[in-house]
């Protein structure tokens, strides 16, 4: 009995990391915590601009990744979640083509990770940033296609 129950402690605290983060402040119900932030995340694909809303709506900014560590996590979750392509990230050039810079900022992107030969701007209609699950890298994409997506906010 000992042996089976082991497994189901850690199964047990692996969730409630996801649900309270390890300094155990709540996230929120449907929030998942990591680090120093809890991020939402989409039930079903949206535009750009929709996502963008929706993440403005619930006092948060699309997903824009800072680190590896941060893009793993993000990885496992769009996996857990069976998303088929990724997540938009919040990251675009429609200002200038060729420099993505953060839609919550407008500044320069502090951590990339594009597939080579990404972005390409293939047909000349792609500007926003996604997370490619399929490669584990960064792909740019038509703005209007409906992908997944992600919200972050502080905790």
């Amino acid at each position: 009995m000992i042996g089976f129950c082991l497994p189901l402690v850690f199964l047990v605290a692996s969730c409630l990391s996801i649900i309270h983060g390890h300094d155990g402040i709540t996230c929120g119900n449907g929030w998942a915590a990591f680090e120093k932030h809890c991020y939402y995340f989409s039930s079903s694909a949206s535009t750009f601009k929709d996502a963008m809303l929706t993440c403005y709506r619930l006092g948060a900014n699309m997903l824009e990744l800072q680190s590896a560590e941060e893009e793993k996590w993000i990885d496992l979750q769009c996996r857990i979640r069976g998303y088929q392509y990724g997540v938009w990230l919040g990251a675009c050039d429609l200002q200038q083509e060729g420099t993505f810079i953060s839609v919550s900022n407008a500044k320069a992107l502090p951590y990339t990770n594009w597939i080579k030969g990404e972005p390409n701007n293939n047909l000349g209609i792609e500007h926003c940033a996604l997370y490619f699950v399929k490669y584990r890298r960064w792909n740019d994409g038509h703005c209007n296609h409906k992908v997944n997506y992600a919200c972050k906010k502080m905790k």
